[in-house]
């Protein structure tokens, strides 16, 4: 087990990259629980739209993916729009999607941490 009190919590990154040039960015949250508001999570998604900076002019594939910055574990969701991105409810299913199977993975290996 690991020590709670030394173990120093990294967070979750909640990152957009764009398939076709490789660009990305990136959002660190220390207390992931706040991914589960949807409002939260849309305005995320909504600021990595803006940080991002592309407009899917050519058709581009996006990938939105969670990764607990504790132990490496990542899962991610291929969009083949920005445009689905946008739809508030969409991006929110999304996250919460996302952050709920990399947990499943903290379950299974008994590193529950990370501000849960």
């Amino acid at each position: 087990l690991v020590n709670m009190m030394t173990t120093e919590n990294q967070g979750y990154a909640l990152t957009l990259s764009n398939c076709e040039n490789h660009r990305s960015a990136e959002k660190i949250y220390l207390k992931p629980m706040a991914l589960y508001i949807p409002d939260v999570a849309a305005s995320v998604v909504a600021e990595l739209i803006t940080d991002l900076g592309d407009k899917n002019s050519n058709g581009e594939a996006f990938l939105l993916t969670v990764t607990n910055k504790n132990n490496g574990v990542s899962v991610d969701k291929e969009f083949l729009s920005l445009t689905e991105l946008e739809n508030p409810a969409t991006s929110a299913d999304a996250v919460k999607e996302l952050v709920n199977i990399v947990r499943g993975y903290e379950t299974d290996e008994d590193t529950n941490v990370c501000g849960w």
